[in-house]
């Protein structure tokens, strides 16, 4: 089963999409950053503080369009790499890959477990970063390893 769709040079169109990705949502996170340690704290409707928060309500609405435009960069630059193919793409990567898979998803179960045990709540964006990146580092990993060893079977970590 082949679980590439795009063509190898896809992944420089991966990098360029996290690279915008990263120029658009750095200021965002540069500004966010320096707010959360000047904002003043207890704004109420009716005090002194009225109009920051009538302003950092309204700055908030276009912060909300630059976020929701930088994580459609993030997801489709990991997705376009997820997708891309190899250069050598034969079916010993296919089995890697496949393997990968299977133990991102072993490793995001257990995450999602542990957080649940320990009260938290994780987000649907939050497990699919872990299980993106996740995938990518397994996927890495177990290519490298079989390179170095260069077996015939995919290896576990």
């Amino acid at each position: 089963m082949k679980l590439t769709i795009l063509p190898n040079w896809c992944k420089w169109l991966s990098l360029f999409l996290f690279v915008a990705y990263f120029a658009v949502s750095f200021p965002a996170f540069k500004q966010g950053f320096i707010e959360e340690w000047s904002k003043p704290d207890g704004l109420h409707p009716g005090t002194a503080h009225e109009n920051v928060l009538i302003q950092y309500s309204e700055e908030h609405k276009a912060s909300n369009t630059i976020d929701l435009f930088s994580g459609l960069l993030f997801f489709s630059s990991i997705l376009v790499y997820l997708l891309s193919k190899d250069k050598h793409d034969d079916e010993y990567i296919d089995a890697i890959r496949a393997k990968a898979f299977s133990l991102a998803l072993m490793l995001i179960t257990v995450v999602i477990l542990l957080v649940s045990i320990f009260g938290k709540d994780l987000e649907c964006i939050d497990v699919l970063i872990i299980q993106f990146l996740s995938y990518i580092i397994i996927f890495k990993a177990l290519k490298i390893r079989a390179e170095i060893f260069a077996t015939d079977e995919p290896t576990t970590l």
